[in-house]
């Protein structure tokens, strides 16, 4: 708008001069001054087509520079819409961790609960167990009420009655329960103990006669330890932990079959078989629903960093587009000033030149002295620099042991 002013300025200046040179020369000495003057004003139009072009030129880079600005707008979405993201996937997350935390009291709570109801189910074994129809399902019920108190849910957590395909000798097995574990391990728990003999001990008021039955019941709990260890169910499963844990439903039946036999335990450890009772396989259970809650995490975690790499990568490329429309940005400042120039030297100058023509009659155009300034190289951060794991994001050097047996040649437990 300003440059239109300008050049209108000129040329009516001029005009004004011809006509009042016109009115008031006389005929031989307005020739000459109208020759001269012709040729100023041949010489200033053609000057004005040039700044024309300069014009066009001029609009042209605004079109440009207006093209280059919608890019960067249209690349810098996606940056936004990913940072809601990250910041909705970190806000999901710290709430779930605050959850975590006030739920520590209600866990303990509950696990006391749990604990009550444990000795509760054992205390009235006696008479749970008296229909024989019932005692067949004892143990594999109990095994699947302590696994459901764990926080496991049946079908994903652990799986129940999984039949095995075996040889003619072996004519197939069925373990009760096998428990899943965080990158496929599996544990495998048998609950076929039988109880009869311990049940009869428990009814029985001669006390040899009872002795005699505790003795036949150790010999059942070894006997049933043995052919467990013969199957070898870590061998028919892939990443399935190396033992079996044998499940006695009742802390009282173990403890009679070890104080008649205290060697039970350690020979069925030699055979790679864990005998466990309610409350040991409890605490062992809830280890893995841990195992579970770090897992997950670890998976959020990987995600967060995911999309936080995907949104530097998108904010590198950014950059480029930003220093890209600045050096365009600067070609286009670098014209203005040029013409500037050429207007102040040329067109002006070329007016001024006129007798009674003084450049105060025209306006000054003002130069712009600063040059855009482009991103520096290193401030945005490139993806490689964003750590790679979770283990990296939490500072932890966790180690979780390979699920090799942790039994000696004696059969006593690693101290590791």
């Amino acid at each position: 708008m300003i440059i239109y002013l300008a050049i209108g300025l000129v040329v009516g200046a001029v005009i004004g001069i011809l006509v009042g040179r016109y009115v008031m020369g006389s005929s031989s000495g307005d020739a000459a001054t109208v020759a001269g003057l012709t040729a100023t004003n041949t010489s200033l139009l053609s000057q004005i087509d040039d700044l024309k072009s300069q014009v066009d030129a001029l609009r042209e880079a605004e079109r440009l520079r207006a093209s280059e600005e919608s890019k960067v707008l249209e690349r810098l979405a996606p940056v936004h819409t990913l940072l809601n993201q990250v910041e909705g996937r970190v806000r999901e997350m710290e709430n779930e961790r605050k959850t975590q935390f006030r739920s520590i009291d209600d866990q303990l709570k509950q696990a006391r609960t749990d604990g009550e109801a444990l000795r509760t189910v054992t205390q009235g074994l006696k008479s749970a167990l008296s229909d024989p129809n019932i005692r067949g399902h004892w143990g594999e019920t109990q095994l699947e009420r302590l696994l459901e108190a764990a926080g496991m849910v049946k079908g994903i957590d652990f799986i129940t009655q999984d039949q095995i395909a075996g040889t003619d000798d072996e004519k197939g097995s069925r373990p009760d329960a096998i428990v899943k574990l965080p990158d496929g391990g599996q544990i495998i728990i048998d609950a076929k103990v039988t109880l009869t003999n311990y049940l009869r001990a428990a009814e029985e008021t001669d006390p040899k006669q009872r002795a005699v039955l505790l003795k036949q019941h150790a010999k059942d709990v070894a006997l049933k330890a043995k052919e467990l260890a013969d199957k070898k169910y870590w061998q028919r499963y892939d990443l399935s932990a190396d033992y079996v844990i044998l499940f006695m439903p009742t802390e009282a039946a173990l403890a009679e079959a070890l104080q008649v036999d205290p060697s039970i335990y350690d020979t069925a450890l030699r055979g790679n078989v864990a005998i466990a009772t309610p409350i040991s396989l409890f605490t062992t259970l809830k280890s893995v629903a841990f195992l579970w809650r770090q897992h997950d995490q670890t998976n959020q975690i990987h995600e967060v960093i995911n999309k936080t790499r995907a949104l530097i990568d998108t904010l590198g490329k950014t950059a480029d587009d930003v220093n890209t429309f600045a050096k365009s940005l600067g070609a286009t400042v670098n014209n203005y000033n040029t013409f500037a120039s050429r207007f102040e030297n040329s067109l002006i100058g070329a007016a001024v030149a006129i007798p009674g023509v003084t450049d105060a009659a025209f306006p000054t155009l003002t130069t712009i002295d600063k040059a855009p300034r482009e991103l520096a190289d290193g401030k945005i951060a490139k993806a490689n620099a964003i750590p790679r794991s979770a283990k990296e994001v939490l500072d932890l050097d966790l180690v979780v042991p390979d699920e090799q047996t942790t039994m000696d040649t004696d059969g006593e437990a690693d101290s590791k």
